[in-house]
């Protein structure tokens, strides 16, 4: 039993410094949006601005451990509400193109479609690796419904610092939509109750 006490102890260690290098991510609010996300340090208050479309435009990004997460989100409004799942996977690439323009990347693995939200079936997914001239690392992935688009972003300086955080990338939340509220929002009908 004496022979086993360095034995644990190497364990506990072990363990120890596993768990101290383990990034904690806390949801952190989209302004009064009703929408969220989960950051590894409080990215403060979203920039907001109209895009070309008009419609409203949340930036959030922070720095921790040497990678920047950031958040873009835009809400969709009541535009659209009736669209099928193709209409807003081809909006959600074209506005990752435009942010691949944005940040100057020259390569990408390729979409990577049909990722599956935790949360919310409605929701399409894709999911790309981009370098940027500078050999600077994104791992990044967007999420669309009816009433909302985000992307979801980590920055690296090299391949080398890059460890897929999936949670942070997994971590939108999108606005709970109460039953009743969505019968009249997606049917236009008043609720007979």
């Amino acid at each position: 039993m004496k022979n086993s006490i360095p034995l644990v102890c190497c364990f506990v260690a072990a363990f120890t410094s596993l768990t101290a290098q383990t990034i904690q991510f806390k949801n952190y609010a989209i302004d009064n949006t009703g929408y969220g996300a989960l950051f590894p340090a409080d990215p403060g208050k979203a920039d907001v601005s109209m895009n070309n479309s008009e419609l409203e435009e949340y930036t959030m990004e922070v720095s921790s451990n040497g990678k920047r997460y950031g958040l873009q989100v835009v809400l969709l409004g009541t535009n659209f509400i009736n669209s099928d799942k193709e209409t807003l996977e081809s909006l959600l690439v074209s506005y990752m193109q435009l942010l691949k323009l944005s940040y100057d990347v020259t390569s990408g693995i390729g979409y990577i479609r049909e990722q599956k939200h935790p949360y919310n079936a409605d929701a399409n997914g894709i999911l790309d690796f981009w370098e940027d001239e500078r050999g600077a690392q994104w791992a990044v992935k967007g999420w669309v419904d009816n009433t909302a688009l985000a992307v979801l972003y980590v920055h690296t300086r090299s391949a080398a610092d890059m460890n897929v955080p999936y949670e942070f990338l997994d971590g939108f939340a999108f606005k709970k939509v109460p039953k009743d509220k969505a019968v009249l929002r997606f049917t236009g009908k008043k609720n007979l109750k």
